[in-house]
């Protein structure tokens, strides 16, 4: 096994306490007015997206700041986010907000903001490869912990069916793409702990070789066909809601397939899509066992009937919020730092509880 390179923390289900270390507030006696502020998104078309956009309206009102929210027309279109990310900088403003499609592709615009004296706040996603000095904070669910979440509560379901089995079994996982942070973690979270889980029960586990090569490359698992417990990855060659359906359906056609997961609101829609004319996920007998994230309306509907064992909510609004006291701050001159917006594993059973409900968009 390949040796883990990341440290993991906790995945926060207490939202509020973490926001508080954010200090930027509302005051009478200071005036933001001059402050404006550029935020690039991954996009605007799903209502993660939005939930985000309403919590940044809301404290910029607030705060009485001027913000620009914009985003490509697609989570596949790095270059139209790389050509917006240039717009941002151009406009010179008191500070950017950034959820990188691809860390890689921002790098060279990421020196010429440092240059320029403009601080940066990644949001969503951090950038791991940043410039130095570049990227000042990033607010964002810790999302290799959220996918080692998700794993332990789709574990817990199909242990027995681990433990009992004669042969191998599968569990699938759909990935929106290979290039985000935050994407890619919560993958590799999920992984990296389904397979200790499925270790420590006495089995062997490997990806199956088909699997995208970032995700092997990255997990502390190797490639093998041949494993007690087989994790196959499967990434769109872009990001459509059909070519993401078709991979969903190919792990749900599979005859050993007893899990899957679906790492974003795009992935897990993705899932339920596929789903409509196979009837396969659920927890009965014989069924699928399906986790996604994120929430919206057909994530929940999922989830509250069953479709779907459970879901990672994270919290968007607040994370909209934070966004932009942590922007403001930086542009004031301040000492800012990483803030992590939390999660939560939601269900049927537990959904319409205040502390879950209040993070569970449309």
């Amino acid at each position: 096994m390949k040796r883990k390179l990341m440290s993991v923390m906790l995945c926060a289900t207490m939202v509020a306490s973490m926001l508080g270390s954010v200090a930027v507030k509302a005051d009478e006696e200071v005036d933001y007015s001059g402050i404006t502020l550029e935020i690039v998104s991954k996009g605007l078309q799903h209502q993660y997206w939005q939930a985000v956009l309403q919590g940044v309206n809301s404290k910029a009102e607030e705060l009485g700041v001027t913000v620009n929210f914009v985003g490509p027309d697609s989570e596949s279109d790095i270059q139209q986010q790389v050509t917006q990310l240039q717009s941002a900088l151009d406009s010179n403003p008191s500070a950017i907000g950034l959820a990188a499609l691809d860390t890689s592709s921002v790098e060279d615009l990421l020196t010429q903001a440092a240059e320029a004296g403009i601080p940066v706040i990644g949001f969503d996603s951090g950038v791991p490869d940043a410039p130095e000095g570049s990227v000042y904070a990033t607010c964002a669910t810790d999302n290799y912990a959220a996918g080692e979440l998700a794993a332990e509560m789709v574990y817990e379901a199909i242990q027995e069916t681990v433990v009992n089995a004669e042969s191998s079994v599968r569990i699938g996982v759909v990935a929106q793409d290979a290039t985000s942070e935050s994407v890619v973690n919560r993958g590799l979270g999920f992984i990296d702990k389904i397979g200790e889980l499925a270790e420590a029960d006495g089995k062997t586990v490997g990806l199956a070789s088909n699997s995208n090569e970032k995700y092997i490359t990255d997990s502390a698992f190797e490639a093998d066909d041949d494993a007690d417990v087989i994790i196959e990855v499967l990434v769109p060659a872009s990001v459509t809601s059909e070519l993401s359906a078709t991979d969903a359906g190919t792990l749900m056609d599979k005859e050993d397939t007893i899990a899957i997961y679906g790492s974003n609101e795009h992935s897990a829609n993705a899932m339920i899509t596929a789903n409509e004319n196979r009837g396969v996920l659920g927890t009965g007998e014989g069924q699928i066992i399906a986790a996604g994230f994120d929430s919206g309306a057909s994530i929940k509907a999922a989830v509250a009937d069953g479709t779907f064992l459970g879901a990672i909510t994270q919290a968007p609004v607040a994370m909209g919020e934070t966004l932009v006291e942590l922007m403001v701050a930086a542009a004031l001159g301040e000492e800012v730092e990483d803030v992590d917006t939390g999660c939560q594993w939601y269900t049927a059973e537990n959904m319409d509880d205040e502390e879950i409900a209040q993070n569970l968009y449309d």
